[in-house]
């Protein structure tokens, strides 16, 4: 066989040659030229992956080629030639007849590189929309990087397996999983590769480097019955990657699915705001949810999918009359889940929405303020409890038992520093929690105001007295804090009357409403991004603050997240202890004694 004069041949019409087939034509050539399989005179090889089973992504290419044929089907890829090769995790036969002393030929038998970009090459094809450029090897090349197709054409005719950098290339571009690409590692190309810890939507905006990103599309579908939607990141035209995780859209939930439920809505409302969202949606069946989460085509092809016409429009229009009139488009799981949400959002926004536009912003590169580093004191801690009666213990050092400070500036001194920042680590998020029987949420953000008046997350608070109880126990120490009443904004209209029965009733009674530029406007107007300010409209563009002010005597509780106080078996019982104290019929004493009787929350264990 006469080498020079077929390499001669091939590179007179290269060009054909690092298309989508001359890339395994080129590979069944250099097998050809190799040797043949041991003991029998045959011209047959296969290079097979659990990418191409019948079963598997629709739209890869079937290669078969004898010699000099080359046939194009639908399923796998099989190129007929000299030898039998099978990678990523499958068994491996090299028969290949090499010269003993050619160390060279013998090293490169084992590299499964080629096959590899063979499969990437036809995926990343399958995802193309009829006006975009075939992705051929030439084209791959210059996307990577590379000065010109010699840079990538060595490793895919010589059998050479390329160093971990250069495989990483395809990883940063394309977002090919990276075990699957540089290692060789997993079943499918497409794998996730985000570490994704959180069980909120919204962690993807208060954690991501959203400079990055240059939109967020939303996946709708059904898995194992009930409908679930999944969120893929386009960072670019080219690297798409998907959350590994299913967000809960459906009305049949407690307490943690409402609030996924809650905070997907959130997601979106504010994905929208800094324009990262894809205004369109689409639907899967539940085959293609399954094998876009387990990575078996790019998640750039969900673009190809069936489109979820008004979906993300509907979905985020929760108004009384807006969720009435999408009855007529949606079927009745659709309607339950907004109004699940209508009745939760207000909640979720009072005590995040500022804490998430401030962290938002930041991830944009918006904030140039507010530099000062922080301690990290909260990922020494794996559990609330602990980290709670560390940083108790640096408030109120030397506290045994229960303990009054009746001066407001030295109890806004002591719960800055209680309540300092970090409030969320890598292993702990939000472990310190305020609660009022039933309600409670974690702490997120603590602001000093004034000398006496501090703002936790949403809410005003002019402090009056603290009083903490250092518990012998270390997983029971709370700090019960007490506020005095304010003046009314003047925003709303009050019958007194109604103020106090409601105030009798559930023990206060507040007002919600935004600060915008220093002028205050109403709860509505903050919800409608819009107010009357001196008589003349003005758009808040988001920026409007959120505040909850108390005009009657309020208290509640600061603890760690798993106190045993801390749990719903326990809300009546601590409502009308807190109510009590407030009209002078209990005393803090009474909710040690109640606290000192519960057994330790199993959750904290």
């Amino acid at each position: 066989m006469d080498i020079d004069k077929i390499f001669s041949a091939i590179w007179e019409g290269k060009e054909w040659i690092f298309s989508g087939i001359g890339v395994v034509a080129l590979g069944f050539i250099g097998k050809r030229i190799i040797g043949k399989k041991s003991g029998e005179n045959s011209d047959t090889y296969t290079v097979k992956s659990k990418m191409h089973d019948n079963n598997n992504v629709s739209g890869g290419n079937n290669i078969t080629g004898k010699k000099n044929q080359i046939i194009q089907n639908d399923n796998s890829i099989s190129v007929e030639g000299t030898g039998n090769v099978a990678g990523n995790g499958n068994s491996v036969t090299n028969n290949f007849i090499y010269n003993n002393n050619d160390s060279n030929t013998k090293e490169n038998v084992n590299s499964w590189f080629s096959e590899r970009f063979e499969i990437l090459l036809s995926l990343l094809n399958d995802t193309r929309r009829f006006n975009e450029k075939e992705y051929t090897v030439e084209y791959v090349s210059s996307l990577i990087g590379l000065k010109n197709v010699d840079g990538l054409k060595v490793y895919l005719t010589q059998g050479k397996e390329p160093d971990d950098e250069f495989k990483k290339k395809f990883v940063e571009v394309f977002g090919v999983n990276e075990e699957w690409m540089v290692h060789g590692r997993g079943e499918f190309p497409f794998a996730s590769n985000i570490n994704f810890l959180g069980d909120s939507p919204m962690d993807i905006l208060r954690r991501e480097d959203l400079k990055s990103i240059n939109k967020f599309i939303v996946v709708i579908g059904n898995v194992q019955g009930s409908r679930q939607a999944c969120i893929i990141r386009q960072k670019n035209e080219l690297c798409y990657e998907l959350y590994p995780k299913y967000f809960t859209l459906y009305s049949h939930i407690g307490g943690t699915g409402t609030r996924q439920l809650v905070e997907f809505y959130r997601f979106l409302r504010e994905a929208d705001k800094i324009k990262k969202l894809d205004g369109i949606a689409y639907f899967a069946h539940e085959e293609q949810m399954g094998k876009l989460m387990r990575g078996e085509f790019s998640p750039k092809k969900v673009e190809r999918f069936e489109v979820a016409r008004n979906f993300i429009d509907d979905f985020m229009c929760i108004r009384e009359d807006e969720i009435e009139k999408n009855k007529r488009f949606w079927d009745e799981e659709f309607i339950f889940v907004q109004e699940i949400i209508a009745a939760n959002i207000k909640d979720y926004d009072r005590i995040n929405q500022e804490y998430d536009s401030k962290l938002i912003k930041k991830n944009l590169g918006e904030d140039s303020q507010d530099k000062e580093e922080e301690s990290n004191d909260i990922d020494s801690f794996d559990a609330s409890t602990p980290f709670f009666s560390y940083r108790f213990g640096k408030a109120f050092p030397g506290v045994r038992g229960i303990k009054e400070f009746s001066n407001p500036k030295e109890c806004v001194d002591r719960l800055q520093i209680l309540l300092k920042k970090p409030l969320s680590g890598k292993k702990l998020r939000g472990p310190i929690w305020w609660f009022r029987g039933g309600s409670n949420l974690d702490i997120n953000n603590f602001e000093r105001l004034s000398d006496d008046k501090f703002l936790m997350d949403c809410d005003e608070i002019k402090v009056k007295r603290i009083v903490a109880y250092a518990a012998g126990e270390y997983y029971k120490k709370f700090v019960y804090v007490e506020a005095y009443p304010e003046e009314e904004t003047g925003l709303y209209q009050y019958d007194k009357e109604h103020i106090k029965s409601w105030a009798d009733k559930y023990g206060y009674y507040n007002e919600e409403y935004a600060e915008y530029e220093n002028k205050k406007v109403t709860r509505s107007e903050y919800d409608d991004g819009a107010a009357v300010i001196d008589g003349k409209v003005v758009d808040l563009k988001g920026e409007a603050k959120l505040r909850i002010r108390y005009i009657t005597p309020y208290n509640f509780i600061i603890c760690a997240q798993f106190n045993p106080i801390n749990n719903d078996n326990y809300d009546d019982m601590m409502v009308t202890l807190l109510n009590g104290i407030l009209k002078g019929q209990n005393s803090v004493e009474e909710i040690v004694e109640f606290v000192n009787k519960m057994p330790r929350d199993r959750r904290d264990m």
